[in-house]
């Protein structure tokens, strides 16, 4: 929703226009194959959900009897927007990806709010691009003006007594939480694998403890196959060895996908990390995430259940063996009808399917074995590759980049290989 109140960046910088064309390069996350995670994977599971899960329970455009003048931009000033999607965000300075989730719910007219991470600057640090930036997002139609970008890293919301705890629990519980991590949740030799664990555990239990409907979580993580910590990554993956030794169904299921011996399951033995080929690995990455997530559903003091949806993968660094791994999943809770024990009732209410620990392990496995690689994609359809440079040119345009220049780069390969 829109505040059409004056902000302070129009004294600090009233020569410079609202999108300033300086320090406009062109990035990794500009690339084509970034505009179809937005656009087929976050954007398409957000709008869906939308649809199918939300209507009713979130405002949307139009909805209420406005009896007040209404403003420029169409929405007066005093509407209560009580209801909107909450999305918990890492943006870059640009805001990209609320930008196109505004894009592409256009139809659905669904207002929306964001919390967001950004390490380098906060929304209220006057005159940089990330203030600039949200100070248009919240002029913007259906763009609540709540919403804010904490200057702070992601990984301190695990610490119960940090500000950035506080900000989660003032604008959550979140529909969507969108975790685009510029670093590895796989445990690796040079990375900071462990915080980013706590603050997913804790976003998780913030999540399964506040909210009463189904949620989103999108994780986009790097994953670097020749550099991983041997001995972390076992303490990770043992839900995953656990279940092989509880369920012969989803042991049968992995055993098509990757060599199981070398989990060393029921043993002291660590993972052998050298038995596995490197798309082996990555895909034991992508069930030891999801049955990570099993673990917390089925430990919480309200059931729930998480199905990984359709996810992808493609490569950043070709030198060093690192792709990107773009995985989606949604939370379903486990919420028994209330009965009747009077008797009065012939027929009780149905009761929900019960947690089932094989079946939604197994159900990984299948969706892990079709993680599709995006830049195969893109070669093998020019037609999809030239409607998402479109895309993404206008999206870029939209916040101050020059549109031919990046088209111009698209075809001249994006730069470089790297990101």
């Amino acid at each position: 929703m829109t505040d059409n109140t004056s902000d302070l960046s129009d004294d600090v910088v009233p020569e410079v226009p609202r999108h300033s064309p300086m320090d406009r390069e062109f990035a990794p996350w500009h690339k084509v194959r970034k505009e179809f995670v937005r656009k087929r994977q976050w954007n398409r599971y957000i709008i869906n959900y939308a649809k199918n899960v939300l209507t009713g329970r979130i405002q949307i455009e139009g909805e209420s009897d406005w009896a007040v003048d209404v403003e420029p931009n169409g929405v007066p000033e005093s509407i209560e927007v009580a209801d909107p999607l909450r999305c918990l965000v890492i943006p870059g300075d640009d805001i990209l990806d609320i930008r196109s989730l505004l894009r592409d719910t256009d139809d659905i007219k669904c207002y929306i709010r964001y919390l967001g991470f950004n390490e380098g600057h906060g929304s209220d640090h006057v005159g940089t691009r990330v203030h600039i930036a949200h100070n248009d997002m919240t002029s913007l139609n259906r763009i609540h003006n709540g919403s804010y970008i904490a200057h702070d890293q992601f990984q301190t919301v695990a610490n119960p007594e940090s500000q950035a705890n506080r900000y989660v629990k003032e604008h959550g519980p979140f529909h969507v939480v969108n975790l685009d991590l510029c670093d590895s949740l796989l445990p690796t030799e040079f990375g900071d694998f462990t915080s980013y664990y706590k603050a997913l555990h804790s976003i998780s239990a913030y999540q399964m403890k506040e909210m009463r409907s189904p949620w989103l979580l999108f994780i986009t993580t790097q994953i670097a196959p020749d550099e991983v910590d041997a001995a972390m990554f076992d303490k990770f993956c043992e839900p995953t060895k656990i279940n092989l030794q509880s369920h012969s169904e989803f042991e049968a299921s992995l055993s098509e996908l990757l060599p199981v011996a070398a989990l060393n399951a029921g043993t002291s033995d660590p993972i052998d990390c050298s038995q596995f080929s490197e798309k082996e690995l990555i895909d034991l990455f992508g069930i030891a995430i999801g049955k990570a997530l099993l673990s917390f559903c089925s430990t919480a003091g309200q059931r729930w259940k998480v199905s990984m949806l359709g996810s992808h993968i493609y490569t950043i660094y070709e030198s060093r063996n690192v792709s990107m791994l773009s995985l989606a999943f949604q939370f379903d809770p486990i919420t028994p009808p209330p009965q009747d024990v009077t008797g009065i009732l012939s027929d009780p209410l149905p009761q929900p399917k019960p947690f089932n620990e094989s079946e939604l392990a197994t159900k990984l496995v299948t969706v892990v074995q079709n993680i599709s690689n995006i830049d195969d994609l893109l070669v093998a359809d020019p037609d999809l590759r030239a409607q998402l440079m479109e895309s993404s040119a206008d999206l870029l345009e939209s916040v101050g980049y020059n549109r031919v220049d990046y088209i111009q780069w698209v075809e001249d390969g994006e730069g470089a290989s790297i990101g």
